[in-house]
C-alpha cells in the first residue's frame, strides 16, 4: 500500500507541474523544426565525406540530443528557456551523448558479429536479440535524465542508470508507460529521435502542421515529467517522501 500511495503522492506533486513548465516554455515545439532541418541539410551532404559519413553525422545526432536535453534541463532546473540556451545547448553534453553512441555501437558491432547464430534464436515469436534490446530499453531508460543531472562518465552513466532502475523501477516504468501508450495512440509512433527531430513537418498541410505540434507538446511534457520524476527519485527514498508527506499533514 506505501508503495501504490506513493506512486500517487510523487504524481500529484509532478504532473500539475510538469503541464505548467511546458505552457510556459512552449517555443521548444519549434527545435523540431530547426532539427530537421539541419538533418535533411546533412542528408543531402553527408555523401561528400566518404568514409568520415558515418562520425560526422553521429556527431550531429549528438549535438542535436545534446541541444535538447540541455533545454529540458534548464525548464525542468531554472523553469525556462532562451535563445541563448539554445545556441549553448549543442555542445554541453556532445561528448558525454557521443561516447555513449559509441559504446552501444560497439556493443551491437560485436554481438552481431561474435554472437550472431545464439542472438537468432527463436523463442516463441521473438528472437533473443529482440529480448535483449527490450531489456536494455527497460533497464537504461533513465539514460537520458542521467547524462543532464549526473556528473558521471560514460561508464559511469550506464552503470548509474542501471542501479536507478533496480532501485524505482516500479515508480519509474508505470507512470513512463501511461505516457508511452497515450503518446502512441495521440501520434500513431512512440516519443522517440522521430518525433524530435520535426516528423511530417515539411508536409504542409493542416494536419500534420497539428500532427507535429501535438506531437512536440507531449514530448515536452513528457521529457519535463521524467526530468522532475527523476530528480525526485533519484534525491529521495521511498521513506523520506513519505516522512516528508506525512510531517505536511501534520
Amino acid at each position: 500500500m506505501n508503495i501504490i500511495e506513493d506512486l500517487i503522492g510523487v504524481n500529484k506533486e509532478i504532473i500539475p507541474k510538469s503541464v505548467k513548465l511546458t505552457l510556459n516554455n512552449w517555443p521548444i515545439i519549434f527545435t523540431g523544426f530547426v532539427y530537421a532541418v539541419i538533418l535533411s541539410v546533412l542528408g543531402r551532404v553527408a555523401f561528400m565525406f566518404s568514409i568520415l559519413a558515418g562520425i560526422i553525422i553521429t556527431l550531429v545526432q549528438g549535438a542535436l540530443f545534446s541541444n535538447y536535453l540541455y533545454l529540458i534541463e534548464n525548464i525542468v532546473r531554472y523553469g525556462k528557456i532562451d535563445l541563448q540556451d539554445f545556441k549553448q545547448g549543442f555542445k554541453v553534453y556532445l561528448g558525454k551523448i557521443y561516447g555513449i553512441l559509441v559504446v552501444i555501437w560497439f556493443v551491437n558491432y560485436g554481438a552481431s558479429l561474435f554472437l550472431r547464430p545464439i542472438l537468432n534464436i527463436q523463442l516463441g515469436f521473438i528472437s533473443l536479440w529482440s529480448i535483449l534490446m527490450i531489456a536494455a530499453f527497460i533497464l537504461l531508460n533513465c539514460l537520458p535524465e542521467v547524462i543532464y543531472q549526473k556528473h558521471y562518465h560514460v561508464a559511469e552513466s550506464f552503470t548509474y542508470a542501471f542501479e536507478f532502475m533496480k532501485e524505482n523501477w516500479l515508480d519509474w516504468l508505470v507512470p513512463n508507460a501511461v505516457l508511452f501508450g497515450v503518446f502512441a495512440v495521440l501520434t500513431g509512433s512512440g516519443p522517440n529521435a522521430t518525433a524530435i527531430f520535426g516528423r511530417g513537418i515539411f508536409s504542409l498541410s493542416t494536419q500534420s502542421i497539428a500532427g507535429y505540434i501535438t506531437a512536440q507538446l507531449l514530448l515536452s511534457f513528457i521529457m519535463v515529467y521524467r526530468g522532475l520524476l527523476f530528480n525526485v527519485l533519484s534525491t529521495t527514498s521511498r521513506r523520506k517522501r513519505m516522512f516528508m508527506r506525512n510531517s505536511y499533514k501534520m
